[in-house]
């Protein structure tokens, strides 16, 4: 019996720069909108802190898009278990924005206290469905290198790299300046270099 072939990915071997720019565009977004992310929720910050998660909401699901994106043709369970990483990251991370950056902004831009007992349930709620997001995230990123490593090799590993500890740093605070926006700008690199 024949032996069947072995399924490369489906990639050209020099991606378009339009290519390069699309899976970049939206964690370099994301991390100049960071720079200007306020430290705290106060009422003097609450207008903007709104605005700036409002502007979010449709950018944080693209950075599960994007490993869909590097994991386009890429056949085995691997690669499926890092989709489905990608999938929970992307239903859940947004929940962040909606509760803890236009829900809590809302609530202390209309003057209610941010110590105030509503707010920190928002934020308890949002750290919450946020960990369910970023455990999909790490998940997500790891499971894709794992996928990639049989048709590229080596070749992953500056990528991977600059992928996983963007990634963790943005578990860990965000997009708040520097480390947040720093793991911004490491997706970023990440997903060029994985293209």
């Amino acid at each position: 019996m024949e032996a069947l072939p072995v399924v490369s990915p489906a990639r050209p071997l020099h991606p378009s720069p339009w290519s390069l720019l699309g899976i970049g565009a939206a964690p370099l977004v994301m991390a100049v909108l960071g720079l200007t992310h306020p430290a705290d929720l106060t009422l003097d910050t609450a207008r903007h802190w709104t605005s700036l998660h409002l502007a979010l909401i449709p950018l944080f699901p693209l950075i599960g898009v994007n490993v869909w994106w590097l994991l386009a043709g890429v056949p085995g369970p691997l690669a499926w278990l890092a989709r489905g990483g990608a999938f929970v990251y992307a239903a859940y991370y947004p929940a962040v924005d909606l509760l803890a950056g236009v829900g809590t902004g809302r609530l202390v831009g209309l003057g209610v206290d941010e110590d105030s007992a509503v707010v920190a349930a928002l934020f308890r709620q949002e750290n919450a469905l946020g960990d369910v997001g970023n455990l999909g995230l790490l998940a997500a990123c790891v499971l894709t290198l794992a996928a990639l490593w049989p048709g590229v090799g080596r070749r992953v590993v500056p990528g991977g790299v600059a992928l996983l500890l963007g990634a963790w740093l943005f578990t860990r605070h965000h997009i708040y300046p520097p480390l947040g926006v720093t793991g911004m700008l490491l997706l970023a690199a990440g997903f060029v270099a994985l293209l």
